[in-house]
């Protein structure tokens, strides 16, 4: 009970936070309130410029969250389509396009993500080209394994005998059992998405300044760790909390509403 009360004390807390920085202008310098502490005026301090930190904070919520969760539903809907067609296929173009995504696996995603982000530009768009360049991979990858063994299920055969269509058994059958994984492996990739569009922002290759982003913060902050700590903790903070948040959602327990299920329960 009383950890129960302390959570939610907690989101509470980050939801003042959150609407108290939105209303504030992210943009607004003061250049006689610089690198100014933590205080009642400005609960997270202020930058090199006199922004408010907390403003920026909270306004680089759609930048930097949105960006990784819009890149993350492309990420899925592609992997998902791909993957699928792949298991559910076979023959040698499903050969073909295994081999291609072991071998985009192997290389390190942020590094795919640089050099997305150097060819195109830096930007939103390039941010989310970069993501869904690597990021539809773990998808597909688990959508082919899992749309496979598909045919030879008892239940899957029984449709098929009954004289099901194919799009009726792709709609009714196939996805619905794909469904559930592929909305818990979104839950597992969100934070890597995050992470991916902050190192993004730190480099440079994110929204152009003064865009407020986590990662371009985190930028800002290094000129200033001795003497204004406040603007390196306040991104890595939120960065935190997008972690604890997620794996508390992925937990594989009972109760969780992402829990794994057997197909033929996803389906009925």
């Amino acid at each position: 009970m009383i950890r129960r009360f302390v959570r939610w004390a907690l989101v509470v807390a980050l939801l003042v936070l959150l609407v108290v920085g939105f209303v504030r202008d992210p943009l607004a310098t003061d250049m006689t309130g610089v690198l100014r502490a933590p205080s009642f005026a400005h609960p997270l301090g202020t930058d090199e410029l006199g922004r408010d930190v907390l403003a920026r904070l909270a306004h680089g919520v759609p930048t930097t969250l949105g960006s990784a969760g819009i890149a993350l539903v492309l990420s899925a809907l592609l992997g998902l389509a791909a993957g699928a067609a792949t298991g559910w296929g076979g023959g040698r173009i499903a050969v073909l396009v295994r081999a291609f995504v072991d071998v985009l696996v192997a290389l390190p995603p942020l590094i795919v993500a640089m050099v997305v982000s150097l060819v195109a530009g830096p930007g939103n768009a390039t941010v989310l080209l970069a993501l869904v360049a690597v990021g539809w991979l773990p998808f597909a990858r688990q959508a082919d394994s899992l749309a496979a063994p598909l045919q030879r299920q008892q239940w899957m055969l029984a449709h098929r005998a009954l004289g099901a269509s194919s799009p009726w058994v792709w709609r009714h059958a196939v996805l619905p059992a794909l469904a559930q994984p592929t909305a818990a492996l979104a839950v597992v990739r969100f934070p890597a998405m995050v992470n991916t569009v902050a190192a993004l922002g730190f480099l440079g290759l994110g929204p152009p300044p003064p865009s407020p982003e986590w990662g371009a913060m985190l930028a800002d902050s290094v000129n200033h760790l001795g003497t204004a700590p406040w603007l390196l903790l306040a991104p890595v903070g939120a960065l935190i909390a997008v972690q604890a948040v997620a794996a508390r959602l992925a937990r594989p327990d009972q109760s969780s509403p992402l829990r794994t299920r057997d197909p033929r329960e996803a389906r009925g």
